[in-house]
C-alpha cells in the first residue's frame, strides 16, 4: 500500500495539537447553560480558551443568526454520567448553525440537530414534474460550515440538515472522527460531510446512516478526502461516498477532485453502489481493504467520466476489498 495520501492535513492537525488538544478545562471554566451565555463566550473568547456546554443542556438557536467562531477555541459538551450529550438545535431559519472561521478549532461531544430529518422525495419529485425545481422549495440548512484549516470535530452527532451536516469550502481542512451522521437526506441534496472548492478532509472512525450521500465533494481541482475506519449503514438513498465531476458543474472539464482514498471501511448499503466517481481525478482514486456488502466491484463502484464510463488505467486502484460482508 502506498503511504497515506493525506499527509498535509495530518501534519496540520498535529501542529494544532500542542496548543489545543493538550489543554484540559480548569475548574474556573463554568459551563454555559443559555444561548446568551454561549454567544457571549464566543464573542469574547481568547485563543485556546475552552468553552463548555453544560450537561443535559438543550440550546435552541432557531431565532439566532449563525454562531461564528473567530478565534481558535475548544467548544466542548459536558457529558452526563449516562453519556447524555448537550444539544444545540436549530429548528428555524435556513442558516448554518455554526460557522468556523478560525484555524485549529476543536468541536467535541456536542449534538447538532436541524429542522428536517425526512427526504421530502415525493414532494420534490412532484414539484419537478410541474416544472418547479423542488429541491430548493424548502429551507436549505447546514449544521457546521468550515472555512478555515486544521479544524477537528470529534464525538459529535449531527442530524436533520437538508443540505449538509458539515460543509467545507475555500482552503479549509478538517479532521472528523468518532461522530455519528444521520438523517441528512434531502432528495437532491442531503450530505453528511460535503467538500467544495479546495477543501480537504480526513474522515475516520465515524458512523453514517440515513443520509443521501454520507461523504461527497463537488470535484473541483485540489479537493482531497480520505475516508477510513467508518461504518456506513444500509439505509442510504444514494451512494454513501461520492465525488462529482466537471459534467455536474457544467464547467467544460472532466476533473473530479485531486485524490480520494477510501480504505478499511464497512459499507452495508447494497441498493446503491458504495462509491461513484463522476469524472477523472487529477491524481488518483484508491479504494482498498473495505468490507463491502456488495457482490462485486461492478456492483460496488460506478464511474461516470465522459470518456469511457469506466476506470481509467493508472488513475483508479481497487484492491484488497471483501465482498458480501453483511
Amino acid at each position: 500500500m502506498k503511504p497515506l495520501i493525506f499527509l498535509p492535513v495530518i501534519l496540520l492537525m498535529a501542529s494544532c495539537s500542542t496548543r489545543l488538544l493538550s489543554r484540559s478545562p480548569s475548574a474556573s471554566e463554568t459551563p454555559v447553560s443559555t444561548v446568551e451565555q454561549l454567544k457571549e463566550r464566543l464573542a469574547h473568547a481568547k485563543e485556546s480558551e475552552v468553552i463548555l456546554v453544560g450537561e443535559g443542556v438543550r440550546l435552541d438557536l432557531s431565532a439566532e443568526a449563525t454562531l461564528q467562531v473567530t478565534v481558535p477555541v475548544i467548544l466542548k459538551g459536558v457529558k452526563g454520567p449516562g453519556g447524555s450529550t448537550p444539544t444545540l438545535v436549530h429548528l428555524g431559519r435556513p442558516l448554518p448553525m455554526l460557522r468556523v472561521e478560525a484555524p485549529d478549532v476543536r468541536i467535541e461531544d456536542l449534538r447538532f440537530e436541524g429542522i428536517e430529518k425526512d427526504s421530502k422525495k415525493e414532494e420534490i419529485i412532484e414539484l419537478n414534474r410541474r416544472g418547479i425545481k423542488g429541491v430548493y422549495q424548502f429551507p436549505v440548512t447546514r449544521g457546521i460550515e468550515i472555512v478555515s484549516r486544521g479544524v477537528v470535530l470529534s464525538g459529535c452527532e449531527l442530524s436533520g440538515f437538508s443540505h449538509a451536516a458539515v460543509f467545507l469550502s475555500g482552503d479549509s481542512s478538517a479532521y472528523i472522527e468518532k461522530s455519528y451522521f444521520h438523517h441528512n437526506q434531502r432528495w437532491g441534496l442531503g450530505y453528511g460531510v460535503a467538500l467544495h472548492e479546495r477543501a480537504q478532509a480526513r474522515i475516520t472512525g465515524n458512523r453514517f446512516n440515513w443520509n443521501r450521500h454520507s461523504i461527497a465533494a463537488s470535484g473541483l481541482p485540489g479537493q482531497v478526502y480520505e475516508a477510513d475506519l467508518n461504518w456506513f449503514g444500509p439505509d442510504h438513498s444514494a451512494t454513501p461516498l461520492d465525488m462529482h465531476g466537471g459534467k455536474d458543474r457544467s464547467d467544460g472539464t472532466e476533473i473530479a477532485g485531486r485524490r480520494v482514498h477510501i480504505h478499511h471501511n464497512r459499507i452495508l448499503s447494497t441498493t446503491v453502489p458504495a462509491f461513484i466517481h463522476r469524472g477523472i481525478p487529477q491524481e488518483e482514486v484508491r479504494i482498498e481493504h473495505n468490507q463491502l456488502a456488495h457482490s462485486s466491484e461492478k456492483a460496488a463502484v460506478g464511474y461516470y467520466n465522459g470518456v469511457t464510463r469506466k476506470a481509467i488505467n493508472g488513475k483508479f486502484v481497487f484492491e484488497g476489498n471483501e465482498f458480501g460482508r453483511d
